[in-house]
């Protein structure tokens, strides 16, 4: 009888153990999956000129620190970056986002990825269409069970001192 009465725990925590190590061999891809859905919800989101949804994917208060690719150069803070993201919204009449070539890795709660960032739109002053090939590096950590973008690094490469918004990268 006591065998039987110590077997089901026994039973149970080993069932628990195996569950809780398939669940954390899964995480990593589930958590890089994540984070590819959170840029595509950026891209989206910046596509559709939805302020709220491109800051949902931030993190809130001060934590947050941003890389811009024009002045100013840095944004301290998620509402100087609403602000940012505000003004170019204001600006534009229409806008496209795409990422192109994705990379993603995930250590634990903190992640980090890099990008290129093909963005377009057109001017509301004078109907110009501008486009911009931005490198980017974001930061993530995990808060809640979900991700957020801590970090994030815009840059446009230079050539004879100047900006060249243009610029695929060579094929390998």
């Amino acid at each position: 009888m006591r065998i039987r009465f110590l077997a089901a725990p026994c039973m149970i925590a080993v069932i628990a153990i195996g569950m809780h190590f398939a669940a954390a061999a899964a995480s990593p891809r589930d958590d890089e999956q994540a984070i590819r859905a959170l840029q595509g919800r950026v891209a989206a989101a910046v596509s559709a000129r939805d302020l709220d949804a491109v800051m949902k994917e931030y993190i809130p208060g001060d934590e947050l620190f941003v890389f811009d690719s024009d002045l100013p150069r840095q944004h301290r803070g998620w509402d100087a970056f609403k602000q940012d993201w505000g003004e170019f919204i204001a600006v534009t009449k229409d806008a496209r986002y795409e990422v192109k070539d994705l990379g993603v890795t995930v250590v634990g709660d903190a992640a980090f990825s890099h990008h290129l960032a093909d963005i377009s739109w057109t001017a509301r002053k004078n109907g110009l269409h501008h486009e911009q090939l931005m490198s980017m590096t974001d930061g993530y950590r995990k808060v809640g069970g979900k991700w957020l973008i801590v970090l994030e690094h815009f840059s446009v490469p230079v050539v004879d001192g100047k900006a060249v918004f243009v610029a695929w990268p060579k094929s390998d």
